[in-house]
């Protein structure tokens, strides 16, 4: 019987964002130059942040790394660092988050007929 080694855990963090609506260019400014250097970190899959529709100084901010090393570097690295350091006065109140592991993904089906621009 042939061995399959584990499947490393990937890691997705969910953020809630509370921005001070008069320092919001410094806020968006903080999260763009933050997504630029996270980027090139070793095992970042995804490091985006989003603004809220009915609030445009709530965010959401979603992160997934390939395993819980990579993980921990970034929580290591200067640019989360610099990040922290720099948001502390553009927020509201503190952030929320939820930190998920697991290496089971799914992508639904549409529910819904074609684009049919998609049928060309």
């Amino acid at each position: 019987m042939a061995y399959d080694p584990p499947v490393p855990e990937s890691v997705l963090a969910i953020t809630r964002i509370h921005g001070l609506a008069g320092r919001r260019d410094e806020l968006r400014a903080l999260m763009q130059a933050t997504e630029r250097a996270v980027a090139q970190e070793a095992g970042c899959r995804t490091y985006r942040f989003a603004a809220m529709l009915d609030d445009p100084d709530e965010y959401v901010h979603v992160q997934e790394w390939a395993d819980e090393a990579a993980w921990v570097a970034h929580q290591r690295s200067t640019a989360f660092r610099d990040y922290q350091q720099a948001l502390f006065d553009l927020l509201a109140r503190p952030s929320d988050m939820e930190v998920h592991r697991g290496a089971t993904r799914s992508r639904p089906e549409p529910s819904g007929l074609p684009d049919p621009r998609a049928l060309d």
